[in-house]
Order: C-alpha cells, then structure tokens, then sequence
C-alpha cells in the first residue's frame, strides 16, 4: 500500500480549511466556496491526465494513482473514463479493478478494501445536496462514508450512496442502487438494494479445482 504523504490542505484559506474539515467529518459544508472548487479542479486535472494514458504506460498510471488518492494498493488497474470530486479522500486496495466511466464523488472518504471488482458505469456517491431549496442553491451539502470490503463485486450500473458499508465478499446485482448497509456474504439486488440470499458453497462452480489440476499436469 503506498500512502500519499502530501497534505492537501496546506495551501488552504483559514476559511477554505474549515469548509474542508467540515466537508470530511460529515458536517454541512459549503460545497461551492472557492476552495473547495479549486481542490476539485486539481483532481479533474489528475483524472483526466490518467484517462489519456495508454494501457502500456503503467508506470505513468501509477504515479497518478499516487498522486491523486490517498492511498493505493498493489496491482490496482482502472480503466478510463474515471472521474472523482477530490481523489485526496479515496483509499484503494491491492488487487482491485476499476472498470470503464466509473465515478466516485468523495466529499467524505470512500475506502475500497482488496479485491474489489467494480463493473462499468458504477457511482460511488459520498456526498448529497441539501433538501432544503434555498440551502441547496446556496451550496449547501453533507457527505458520509463509503466502506467497500475485500472481495466485494459491484455490478454494472450500480449506485453506492453515503453513510453505506458493503461487507466483505458480498456481490450487488446490476443496476441497484444500494442506501443501506449490506452484510457479508451475500447478495443484494433492487431500488433500494436488499438482500435476496447468502452466497454458499453451492454457488461454487468447480473452477478453481479444475484449474488446479490442470496446473498439476503440465
């Protein structure tokens, strides 16, 4: 896991920094003070960077990766267009694949433990405006976290929203849109996402078997 040292805050206002405090400890903030807007233009820059890069360049695919979230694990591979609000509050494990136009609005952290798949064209939502009209036009917002665990799939489509945690090894059906908390083990489908059944060993297909044994005879 590399930990990106880099205090992104340093170059903030007084008044910047308390928007920013706010905005990650789960208070409402102004999500439209200047300060914020400029620390989102510095991630668009890192994101966009990234999605021009060829699949050969890794090395330049990593050292965004680097640069752009807070921390990153070991063989993490995210296919473009990928977007994000800051990138600074993201944490991804090892072994986690990103598919294409995945978007992660990460106003609050959003941590992505090993292992874990994301289909194309999923939102990871941290982040939600105000209900309240003259609050929302005025930039009002409030963020929660987002905890994926190890060895969780989300399917195509699917939307995470704020304050959610999706436990270790579960798989959420495409499309769903998931707003409260999924245990371990299981799958989830629907709007609102809920859980249909545990996965068991009967959903094991002999693959891992096979391979084996073909490894074992070569």
């Amino acid at each position: 896991m590399t930990i990106n040292t880099y205090d992104v805050t340093a170059d903030l206002t007084p008044e910047g920094l308390v928007e920013w405090q706010r905005m990650v400890a789960g208070e409402v903030y102004e999500d439209s003070h200047p300060e914020i807007e400029r620390k989102r233009v510095e991630a668009k820059k890192l994101f966009r960077a990234y999605n021009q890069l060829d699949y050969d360049q890794e090395a330049e695919r990593r050292a965004i990766m680097e640069q752009l979230f807070a921390a990153v694990g070991e063989d993490v591979f995210i296919e473009p267009n990928f977007r994000c609000e800051m990138g600074r509050n993201i944490t991804i494990g090892s072994h986690a694949y990103i598919n294409f136009d995945c978007v992660m609005l990460d106003n609050a952290p959003i941590t992505l433990g090993d292992y874990v798949w994301i289909a194309p064209m999923v939102g990871l939502f941290a982040t939600n405006h105000s209900l309240d009209f003259e609050e929302r036009k005025n930039g009002a917002c409030q963020a929660k976290p987002i905890v994926i665990e190890d060895g969780v799939w989300l399917g195509g489509h699917v939307t995470v929203l704020g304050g959610v945690t999706i436990g270790r090894g579960s798989v959420i059906g495409a499309g769903s849109v998931v707003t409260k908390d999924i245990p371990a083990g299981v799958v989830a489908v629907g709007n609102p996402a809920r859980v249909v059944r545990p996965i068991t060993e009967a959903d094991k297909t002999g693959f891992c078997e096979r391979i084996a044994a073909r490894n074992a005879a070569r």
